[in-house]
């Protein structure tokens, strides 16, 4: 493995934090979705960053697009606006690139490419987090359709898709998923009022209702029966990509941190030369470069079409515990400052808490961890 930057990388990776800074962080906008900041992510083509050109994308490689979202994360200060490109990037339009059929890509991918389409994906259920096994949602196969019903809950982009990636139940005993592509305009197709959170606020989220909803044959992705896979695979895509940025947000906070602690006296010196100060800075740094390591590994996995289900379940883990401590030393690092509003570290704090609990809680981690780690030294 090679993690050698390339010169093109590094360009790009710079265009992306010019291009944020200078676009994506209209403090308007902290709190709600941007139509207006969305189409200029799109105009600069960032959507189809990993898709085929005969798409409309840049078809570049997996490790191309950890270097670029992470820069991106670093570069926006909008943590809930990425979460929104995230979602529709990697698990929506993403599966349908992979396990779409020609007619599915030809269908839906230029838009979404595009930015004229908003994608989400649709997995979990008030009573069936954690617990994708127990969801409800079901679909039963007709002459000319799937007539789909259930009801999803904490839907990210559910008020602005149009484009849903669903989950239902299509065999009981033993428990199979299929996977559909369902569009908004669709009859029985209804989303709840936007969800107010602790954070992420420029991320619409929403219920999302179907009601004997009657799905065309050709907008089943991939094979019927087959949705587990492909859940799978969306999770390895999510605690991945969704989490790259995470490192730049970490960067950015750490470089504050560090201005600080060179600027601030306290009894006639400067704070960071406190190694209770200090320490926190250098485990921010232990940190990142941590998570950059692993993020680099699991995009080299991909770009080898290997599975990296382990390796980002790991990833999503120490990225979202270190994300949150990173957070919470710079508020212990600005005291009262970083309590206050005005200088937008409890809004840092408050969107890395959410990185615990999406893409699977913490806890599940582990519990994926330990079976897997448990499974290959038997």
């Amino acid at each position: 493995m090679d993690f050698t930057i390339t010169r093109e990388q590094k360009e790009f990776r710079q265009e992306v934090i010019d291009f944020a800074r200078e676009n994506l962080n209209d403090s308007r906008y902290y709190e709600e979705f941007s139509m207006e900041m969305w189409k200029k992510v799109s105009d600069f083509g960032l959507l189809g960053i990993t898709v085929d050109e005969e798409y409309g994308g840049l078809s570049e490689s997996y490790e191309t697009a950890a270097i670029v979202f992470e820069a991106l994360g670093y570069g926006c200060m909008n943590n809930g606006f990425i979460f929104v490109i995230n979602n529709h990037i990697w698990v929506a339009q993403n599966l349908i690139f992979l396990y779409g059929t020609k007619i599915l890509k030809d269908k839906y991918l230029h838009q979404m490419v595009a930015g004229t389409r908003i994608g989400s994906i649709a997995i979990t259920e008030a009573e069936s987090g954690s617990d994708a096994f127990s969801m409800t949602t079901t679909v039963v196969e007709q002459e000319d359709c799937y007539l789909l019903n259930g009801t999803k809950m904490f839907i990210s982009n559910g008020p602005i898709s149009d484009i849903f990636i669903v989950f239902a139940v299509t065999q009981k005993e033993p428990v199979k998923f299929s996977a559909f592509v369902v569009e908004r305009q669709y009859d029985g197709v209804t989303t709840g009022k936007n969800i107010e959170k602790m954070g992420l606020g420029a991320c619409p989220t929403s219920e999302l209702i179907l009601n004997n909803v009657r799905i065309p044959k050709e907008n089943l992705l991939g094979n019927f029966n087959g949705g587990g896979n492909i859940m799978m695979g969306a999770l390895e895509w999510e605690r991945c990509f969704e989490f790259a940025p995470h490192i730049g947000v970490m960067q950015r906070v750490m470089e504050e941190c560090i201005r600080q602690v060179n600027g601030r006296k306290q009894f006639g010196k400067p704070i960071g030369e406190n190694q209770a100060v200090s320490h926190k800075i250098a485990e921010m740094e232990v940190a990142i470069e941590m998570a950059r390591m692993m993020l680099y590994q699991i995009a080299w996995l991909k770009d080898q079409k290997k599975s990296a289900y382990l390796q980002t379940s790991v990833f999503k883990l120490f990225v979202s515990e270190n994300y949150i401590k990173t957070c919470r030393d710079a508020l212990q690092i600005f005291g009262a400052y970083g309590y206050s509003k005005e200088y937008n570290l409890e809004r840092e704090m408050r969107d890395a808490l959410a990185s615990s609990i999406h893409s699977g809680t913490n806890e599940m981690q582990k519990n994926t961890i330990y079976s897997m780690v448990n499974a290959r030294c038997l």
